[in-house]
């Protein structure tokens, strides 16, 4: 039951995110990712979405590459648990925030994994205010550090 509700919760918060949210979109598909260099961070990503079957949503594509750098995986306690690491990291959003508070609340038996990753999120190079459009050909590892990626 919490998965659905968190589920719903997160398609209703994504489209008021993508409503609310500054910038344009990246005007890019995975296939153009795929692409890229095979170093690079946009070919990481075109990887991602190619294996989760995602397109790139229209001015949230930086979600995903939080993915790819952080390693968190696309299921409900993993998403959660991403946002506590960017809230570490040093993003503040009252999205961020309402996805942490509903993860304490829907999940309390993954308190600990949400620690950790605000904890890995602070210790990790500050990755949240990068415009990541304009790296999309750079060396992945530019981004990466050994404190940004983590075990399942």
């Amino acid at each position: 039951m919490r998965e659905l509700l968190v589920s719903l919760g997160f398609t209703i918060s994504s489209k008021m995110y993508v409503f609310f949210k500054k910038g344009t979109s990246w005007h890019l598909q995975t296939k153009q990712l795929l692409s890229y260099p095979n170093h690079s961070l946009g070919f990481h990503l075109g990887c991602f979405l190619l294996k989760h079957k995602f397109e790139p949503q229209p001015r949230c594509e930086d979600h995903d590459v939080f993915h790819v750098l952080t390693g968190y995986k696309v299921d409900t306690a993993q998403e959660i648990a991403m946002q506590f690491w960017l809230w570490g990291n040093g993003k503040r959003s009252p999205f961020v925030a309402l996805a942490m508070l509903i993860g304490l609340l829907l999940y309390p038996d993954c308190y600990n994994s949400f620690t950790r990753a605000y904890l890995k999120g602070q210790y990790s190079k500050a990755i949240h205010h990068i415009d990541f459009s304009q790296h999309l050909s750079s060396p992945i590892s530019n981004f990466k550090t050994n404190s940004n990626t983590i075990s399942s």
